[in-house]
């Protein structure tokens, strides 16, 4: 497994965070798991409340993920590894999931067991049970996607590989739940956006889904694993061969975002200089000197993910 393995994850984590039956309810679990109501988390009150407890809400589920990945693995190991007609069988699963992702024709799998709460959880612990519950028992949208990337992580035969696949999967679900926490205001016409494009959403992850089988029945994960590592390994070569042109690359990038982030407020004639504009700006353009002062090579970190093999 390298960095593609970590970035899959990730995004069916998204893809999971952005289906049909978890997008509508966010500000119910914020408003629940924050103690405000709705009119306040709109208003951006309470913002270090809201991120903490959703931090802890976040750890709940990301504690169950990244359990279920240890449990999957271990059961590999003591199974000897998947054979080929295991991972046969697991690819072929996979793809059923995403063809069900998209054409919905095993209604057994819309049964669902929300968390319901008369009143809102006391605290970071009581956040951190509604996360566990999330994970326990949301089942129709989480379910498939989950299952595919515990199925690719007992395929790993590597406790630490799949634990790191489940991580990235919590992760890709947690962080837009953190920024829809934090800028729900500013967040809202995006998130209403996907609601109005919830099938294409659902094709999306289907698609990955069904890619991400594919690849398991054919046995050619190791395949594409090998591509993006030859990938690393050429670019490292080309900054070895001219580094001044990737390190001025790099900060000229870095500059021209952190440009966009001050200039597409002002064309749509917005307030410019919103304190977290700012902060986001300074960070970007810090990226940017460094790059070109030589403290770190965002080329050489981008070259280093696609060679990474989760060793």
């Amino acid at each position: 497994m390298n960095g593609v393995g970590v970035l899959t994850a990730a995004a069916a984590g998204l893809l999971s965070f952005l289906s049909p039956c978890v997008l509508p309810l966010i500000p119910a679990y914020l408003a629940l798991v924050s103690g405000y109501g709705l009119s306040d988390i709109r208003s951006g009150s309470g913002r270090s409340r809201i991120l903490l407890r959703t931090l802890a809400f976040t750890a709940g589920f990301t504690l169950v993920f990244t359990a279920l990945g240890f449990v999957f693995s271990g059961a590999s190991i003591l199974l000897g590894g998947l054979s080929r007609t295991i991972t046969l069988i697991a690819g072929i699963l996979v793809i059923v999931l995403g063809l069900n992702i998209v054409f919905d024709f095993i209604k057994v799998l819309n049964l669902e067991a929300r968390f319901r709460s008369a009143k809102a959880p006391r605290g970071y612990v009581g956040a951190f049970l509604v996360g566990v519950a999330f994970a326990a028992g949301w089942s129709p949208c989480v379910g498939p996607i989950l299952a595919s990337i515990l199925l690719f992580a007992s395929k790993e035969g590597n406790t630490t590989q799949s634990v790191l696949l489940l991580v990235a999967y919590s992760v890709g679900l947690a962080v837009p739940f953190l920024a829809a926490g934090l800028f729900f205001d500013r967040l809202s016409p995006l998130m209403t956006w996907f609601k109005r494009n919830a099938v294409k959403v659902r094709v999306a992850s289907g698609l990955l889904l069904i890619f991400l089988g594919i690849a398991m029945a054919f046995g050619r994960l190791s395949v594409i694993s090998s591509l993006t590592t030859q990938a690393g390994d050429s670019l490292l070569k080309a900054i070895a061969g001219s580094p001044e042109t990737f390190r001025l690359t790099s900060a000229l990038c870095w500059g021209l975002i952190a440009a966009s982030v001050l200039a597409f407020p002002a064309l749509r004639r917005r307030k410019v200089a919103t304190p977290v504009r700012l902060i986001v700006f300074t960070v970007l353009i810090g990226f940017a000197v460094g790059d070109l002062t030589g403290l770190w090579s965002t080329a050489r970190l981008i070259a280093g993910w696609l060679s990474f093999q989760g060793a």
